[in-house]
Protein backbone atom coordinates (compact mmCIF):
# COMPACT_ATOMS: atom_id res chain seq x y z
CA UNK A 1 0.00 0.00 0.00
CA UNK A 2 1.33 3.42 -0.95
CA UNK A 3 2.00 5.87 1.88
CA UNK A 4 2.70 9.58 1.96
CA UNK A 5 6.21 10.64 2.86
CA UNK A 6 6.44 14.10 4.38
CA UNK A 7 9.37 16.03 2.96
CA UNK A 8 11.27 17.64 5.81
CA UNK A 9 10.41 18.03 9.46
CA UNK A 10 8.06 20.24 11.45
CA UNK A 11 8.64 23.42 13.36
CA UNK A 12 6.07 24.39 15.98
CA UNK A 13 3.04 22.16 16.55
CA UNK A 14 -0.22 22.90 18.38
CA UNK A 15 -3.88 21.94 18.56
CA UNK A 16 -6.44 23.80 16.46
CA UNK A 17 -9.34 21.90 18.03
CA UNK A 18 -10.71 22.22 21.56
CA UNK A 19 -8.13 21.25 24.20
CA UNK A 20 -8.49 18.07 26.23
CA UNK A 21 -9.90 15.68 23.65
CA UNK A 22 -10.88 17.57 20.54
CA UNK A 23 -13.80 19.64 19.29
CA UNK A 24 -17.22 18.17 20.10
CA UNK A 25 -19.19 17.21 16.99
CA UNK A 26 -22.95 16.82 16.55
CA UNK A 27 -25.17 16.36 13.50
CA UNK A 28 -25.01 20.13 12.94
CA UNK A 29 -21.93 21.28 11.07
CA UNK A 30 -19.35 23.17 13.10
CA UNK A 31 -16.19 24.96 12.01
CA UNK A 32 -12.60 24.58 13.20
CA UNK A 33 -10.39 27.52 12.33
CA UNK A 34 -6.70 27.08 11.64
CA UNK A 35 -3.95 29.46 12.87
CA UNK A 36 -1.88 31.57 10.53
CA UNK A 37 1.18 29.99 8.91
CA UNK A 38 -0.03 26.39 9.28
CA UNK A 39 1.32 24.06 6.60
CA UNK A 40 0.43 20.61 7.97
CA UNK A 41 -2.85 19.29 9.38
CA UNK A 42 -3.35 16.02 11.30
CA UNK A 43 -6.94 14.93 12.03
CA UNK A 44 -8.27 12.10 14.23
CA UNK A 45 -11.94 11.41 15.04
CA UNK A 46 -12.71 9.61 18.31
CA UNK A 47 -15.13 9.22 21.26
CA UNK A 48 -18.09 8.14 19.13
CA UNK A 49 -21.47 7.98 20.88
CA UNK A 50 -24.12 6.54 18.51
CA UNK A 51 -22.19 8.06 15.61
CA UNK A 52 -21.00 5.64 12.91
CA UNK A 53 -18.76 8.13 11.14
CA UNK A 54 -17.35 11.62 11.55
CA UNK A 55 -17.89 13.74 8.47
CA UNK A 56 -15.62 16.63 7.50
CA UNK A 57 -14.12 18.64 4.66
CA UNK A 58 -11.67 21.43 4.00
CA UNK A 59 -13.39 24.72 3.16
CA UNK A 60 -11.85 27.23 0.75
CA UNK A 61 -10.04 30.39 1.82
CA UNK A 62 -12.08 33.57 1.50
CA UNK A 63 -10.84 36.94 0.34
CA UNK A 64 -12.74 39.45 2.51
CA UNK A 65 -12.60 43.09 1.42
CA UNK A 66 -14.43 46.15 2.76
CA UNK A 67 -14.93 49.32 0.74
CA UNK A 68 -16.41 52.61 1.90
CA UNK A 69 -16.10 54.41 -1.45
CA UNK A 70 -17.52 51.87 -3.91
CA UNK A 71 -14.05 50.55 -4.78
CA UNK A 72 -12.60 53.87 -5.94
CA UNK A 73 -9.59 53.31 -3.70
CA UNK A 74 -8.04 50.08 -2.44
CA UNK A 75 -10.45 48.25 -0.10
CA UNK A 76 -9.43 47.11 3.38
CA UNK A 77 -8.33 43.48 3.39
CA UNK A 78 -9.77 41.49 6.32
CA UNK A 79 -9.05 38.04 4.88
CA UNK A 80 -6.53 37.05 7.53
CA UNK A 81 -8.44 38.55 10.46
CA UNK A 82 -11.55 36.67 9.34
CA UNK A 83 -9.86 33.25 9.28
CA UNK A 84 -6.85 33.31 11.64
CA UNK A 85 -8.44 31.64 14.71
CA UNK A 86 -7.40 34.66 16.77
CA UNK A 87 -10.13 36.52 18.68
CA UNK A 88 -7.81 39.52 19.15
CA UNK A 89 -8.09 40.33 15.42
CA UNK A 90 -11.45 41.48 14.06
CA UNK A 91 -13.30 42.15 10.85
CA UNK A 92 -14.36 45.75 11.49
CA UNK A 93 -17.79 46.58 10.10
CA UNK A 94 -18.33 49.62 12.32
CA UNK A 95 -20.53 52.22 10.58
CA UNK A 96 -20.58 50.23 7.32
CA UNK A 97 -22.94 52.26 5.13
CA UNK A 98 -25.44 51.31 2.44
CA UNK A 99 -24.55 50.63 -1.19
CA UNK A 100 -26.16 53.96 -2.12
CA UNK A 101 -23.61 55.58 0.17
CA UNK A 102 -20.74 53.51 -1.30
CA UNK A 103 -20.43 50.86 1.43
CA UNK A 104 -20.00 47.17 0.66
CA UNK A 105 -18.21 43.93 1.46
CA UNK A 106 -16.73 41.79 -1.30
CA UNK A 107 -16.18 38.15 -0.36
CA UNK A 108 -14.74 35.71 -2.86
CA UNK A 109 -12.99 32.38 -3.26
CA UNK A 110 -11.39 30.18 -5.91
CA UNK A 111 -14.29 27.75 -5.39
CA UNK A 112 -18.02 28.40 -5.08
CA UNK A 113 -19.32 28.29 -1.49
CA UNK A 114 -22.81 27.87 -0.06
CA UNK A 115 -22.49 30.60 2.54
CA UNK A 116 -20.42 31.87 5.43
CA UNK A 117 -20.33 31.09 9.12
CA UNK A 118 -20.08 34.31 11.14
CA UNK A 119 -18.85 34.71 14.73
CA UNK A 120 -19.90 38.15 15.96
CA UNK A 121 -17.67 39.96 18.45
CA UNK A 122 -19.40 43.32 18.99
CA UNK A 123 -22.99 43.03 17.66
CA UNK A 124 -24.76 45.51 15.43
CA UNK A 125 -27.05 47.28 17.91
CA UNK A 126 -28.06 50.20 15.70
CA UNK A 127 -31.10 50.72 13.52
CA UNK A 128 -32.85 47.81 11.82
CA UNK A 129 -30.75 46.76 8.83
CA UNK A 130 -31.15 43.81 6.48
CA UNK A 131 -28.40 42.06 4.55
CA UNK A 132 -28.40 41.59 0.78
CA UNK A 133 -25.95 39.29 -1.03
CA UNK A 134 -25.33 39.29 -4.78
CA UNK A 135 -23.13 37.06 -6.92
CA UNK A 136 -21.32 37.72 -10.20
CA UNK A 137 -23.53 36.13 -12.86
CA UNK A 138 -22.52 34.76 -16.26
CA UNK A 139 -24.14 37.76 -17.98
CA UNK A 140 -21.60 40.04 -16.23
CA UNK A 141 -24.03 41.54 -13.72
CA UNK A 142 -24.58 41.32 -9.98
CA UNK A 143 -27.62 39.10 -9.28
CA UNK A 144 -29.34 38.44 -5.96
CA UNK A 145 -28.33 35.21 -4.28
CA UNK A 146 -31.33 35.35 -1.85
CA UNK A 147 -29.49 34.66 1.40
CA UNK A 148 -30.89 33.24 4.62
CA UNK A 149 -29.35 35.46 7.30
CA UNK A 150 -28.73 33.56 10.53
CA UNK A 151 -26.94 36.59 12.01
CA UNK A 152 -30.12 38.68 12.09
CA UNK A 153 -31.94 39.39 15.34
CA UNK A 154 -34.62 42.00 15.91
CA UNK A 155 -34.36 43.02 12.25
CA UNK A 156 -30.64 43.77 12.59
CA UNK A 157 -28.05 41.87 10.59
CA UNK A 158 -24.72 40.93 12.25
CA UNK A 159 -26.47 40.99 15.63
CA UNK A 160 -25.77 37.36 16.65
CA UNK A 161 -23.52 34.46 15.66
CA UNK A 162 -24.95 32.51 12.73
CA UNK A 163 -24.67 31.31 9.17
CA UNK A 164 -25.48 33.30 6.06
CA UNK A 165 -26.47 30.67 3.50
CA UNK A 166 -27.78 30.34 -0.04
CA UNK A 167 -28.31 27.86 -2.85
CA UNK A 168 -25.16 27.84 -4.99
CA UNK A 169 -26.12 29.38 -8.37
CA UNK A 170 -25.37 27.37 -11.50
CA UNK A 171 -24.51 30.55 -13.41
CA UNK A 172 -22.02 31.93 -10.86
CA UNK A 173 -18.74 32.64 -12.67
CA UNK A 174 -15.32 33.96 -11.74
CA UNK A 175 -14.25 37.53 -12.41
CA UNK A 176 -11.46 39.94 -11.50
CA UNK A 177 -12.58 42.90 -9.39
CA UNK A 178 -10.52 45.25 -11.56
CA UNK A 179 -12.87 44.27 -14.42
CA UNK A 180 -15.96 45.10 -12.33
CA UNK A 181 -14.66 48.31 -10.74
CA UNK A 182 -12.52 50.12 -13.29
CA UNK A 183 -11.16 52.69 -10.84
CA UNK A 184 -9.90 50.28 -8.17
CA UNK A 185 -6.09 50.00 -7.92
CA UNK A 186 -4.67 46.71 -9.17
CA UNK A 187 -2.99 44.31 -6.78
CA UNK A 188 -2.95 40.54 -6.23
CA UNK A 189 -6.46 40.62 -4.73
CA UNK A 190 -8.25 42.88 -7.19
CA UNK A 191 -6.53 40.97 -10.00
CA UNK A 192 -7.52 37.54 -8.62
CA UNK A 193 -10.12 35.69 -10.69
CA UNK A 194 -12.52 34.42 -8.03
CA UNK A 195 -16.16 33.59 -7.36
CA UNK A 196 -17.20 36.92 -5.85
CA UNK A 197 -20.16 37.90 -3.71
CA UNK A 198 -21.19 41.44 -2.80
CA UNK A 199 -22.67 42.03 0.67
CA UNK A 200 -24.60 45.23 1.41
CA UNK A 201 -26.83 46.50 4.21
CA UNK A 202 -30.11 48.44 4.07
CA UNK A 203 -29.12 50.85 6.85
CA UNK A 204 -25.78 51.91 8.30
CA UNK A 205 -24.43 49.55 10.94
CA UNK A 206 -23.70 50.46 14.54
CA UNK A 207 -20.49 52.39 15.16
CA UNK A 208 -19.07 49.37 17.03
CA UNK A 209 -19.80 46.29 14.91
CA UNK A 210 -17.02 43.69 14.67
CA UNK A 211 -16.68 40.01 13.80
CA UNK A 212 -14.28 37.51 15.35
CA UNK A 213 -14.41 35.37 12.23
CA UNK A 214 -16.11 34.86 8.89
CA UNK A 215 -15.37 31.55 7.13
CA UNK A 216 -16.64 29.71 4.08
CA UNK A 217 -19.19 26.92 4.15
CA UNK A 218 -18.38 24.19 1.63
CA UNK A 219 -20.41 24.20 -1.57
CA UNK A 220 -21.15 20.48 -1.05
CA UNK A 221 -22.50 18.56 1.93
CA UNK A 222 -21.24 15.26 0.51
CA UNK A 223 -18.60 15.22 3.26
CA UNK A 224 -15.77 12.70 3.50
CA UNK A 225 -16.53 10.04 6.14
CA UNK A 226 -14.09 8.75 8.75
CA UNK A 227 -14.18 5.97 11.30
CA UNK A 228 -13.22 6.39 14.95
CA UNK A 229 -9.42 6.44 15.23
CA UNK A 230 -8.89 6.72 11.47
CA UNK A 231 -6.17 9.34 11.00
CA UNK A 232 -5.59 11.82 8.20
CA UNK A 233 -2.55 13.99 7.51
CA UNK A 234 -1.91 16.44 4.70
CA UNK A 235 0.18 19.43 3.70
CA UNK A 236 -2.04 22.48 3.07
CA UNK A 237 -1.82 26.05 1.84
CA UNK A 238 -3.72 28.37 4.17
CA UNK A 239 -4.34 31.40 2.02
CA UNK A 240 -5.72 32.49 -1.33
CA UNK A 241 -6.51 29.46 -3.54
CA UNK A 242 -6.07 27.26 -0.49
CA UNK A 243 -7.77 26.20 2.75
CA UNK A 244 -9.63 28.48 5.15
CA UNK A 245 -11.09 26.16 7.78
CA UNK A 246 -12.47 22.68 8.51
CA UNK A 247 -16.21 21.94 8.51
CA UNK A 248 -17.19 18.87 10.58
CA UNK A 249 -20.15 16.97 12.00
CA UNK A 250 -21.42 13.42 12.66
CA UNK A 251 -23.92 11.20 10.88
CA UNK A 252 -25.73 10.65 14.22
CA UNK A 253 -25.09 11.17 17.92
CA UNK A 254 -21.82 12.80 18.90
CA UNK A 255 -18.07 12.46 18.48
CA UNK A 256 -14.90 14.48 18.90
CA UNK A 257 -12.39 15.63 16.31
CA UNK A 258 -8.77 16.25 17.24
CA UNK A 259 -7.07 18.62 14.81
CA UNK A 260 -3.34 19.16 15.30
CA UNK A 261 -1.42 21.59 13.12
CA UNK A 262 2.21 22.35 12.41
CA UNK A 263 4.42 24.69 10.45
CA UNK A 264 7.33 23.59 8.33
CA UNK A 265 10.78 23.41 9.91
CA UNK A 266 11.85 26.14 7.50
CA UNK A 267 9.08 28.44 8.74
CA UNK A 268 9.84 27.40 12.28
CA UNK A 269 6.96 29.00 14.19
CA UNK A 270 3.41 30.24 14.06
CA UNK A 271 2.99 33.98 13.46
Amino acid sequence: MASEVIAGGFGEMRSASTAGGGTALTTTAGFILLPKSVTQVMITPLTFVTAVVAKWCFNPWLVVLKSTDLMVTMPTDYSSAAQDADTSTDVVLSSLDTLANSGLLLIGSHLPFRGCSVDVDAPNAGAASTLSVHYWKSDSTWASITPTDGTASGGKTFAVDGNVTWTVPSDWVTVKLKEVYASVPVNSLTNAELYWTRWTVSAVLDSDTTLNSLVAMNRSTAYSEWLSGQCFEEHINKGINGVGCIEALTDAGTANLIVNVAVSREGGRFT
